[in-house]
């Protein structure tokens, strides 16, 4: 709390005042969280004319992010989900309903992707949305642990030659 005190300017008072605990704060701090990533790279999947070089740039935009400096970022939901989630049913829920989110705009996408021939017939596009999703947080993990770029992107080009005709 000390230092988001000091980070932000706002008396204790004023944050508990606002958010009523520290686990109130957390949750808040999840939720923009997930706002800030990539919310418009997947909103983008959302309109008729999403393809697979839309989905291909959210995870060109995440490998980027991931590997933009010498020192690799960590991210708030695969530490969450790893060290408070498994004890913890209320954040395992605020991180579902993320994933859930995150998959069922792949999906979507996956849908118009599937309308333009770009990805196998018999592709099971709400499976395939929970397959993305989980690729997404597993380059997370791999960039935190030092993964290069080349492995990463060689991750995407498997699992979206996986979908594709």
């Amino acid at each position: 709390m000390e230092d988001i005190v000091r980070e932000t300017g706002v008396s204790r008072y004023g944050l508990y005042g606002t958010f009523g605990n520290k686990r109130e704060l957390f949750e808040q701090a999840l939720e923009r969280y997930a706002e800030g990533m990539g919310k418009q790279s997947f909103l983008r999947l959302l309109e008729p004319d999403a393809s697979m070089a839309h989905i291909r740039s959210i995870f060109d935009e995440r490998v980027a992010d991931m590997c933009c400096s010498v020192e690799h970022k960590g991210c708030l939901f695969i530490h969450t989900a790893m060290q408070l989630a498994p004890d913890d049913a209320e954040l395992q829920a605020v991180l579902q309903k993320f994933m859930k989110r995150m998959s069922r705009a792949f999906a979507v996408g996956l849908e118009s992707a599937k309308e333009k021939g770009e990805v196998r017939d018999d592709l099971d596009v709400r499976a395939a949305g929970d397959l993305l999703t989980s690729t997404m947080f597993g380059l997370a993990v791999l960039g935190r642990t030092g993964f290069s770029r080349d492995t990463l992107n060689r991750v995407v080009d498997s699992t979206l030659a996986s979908l594709t005709v």
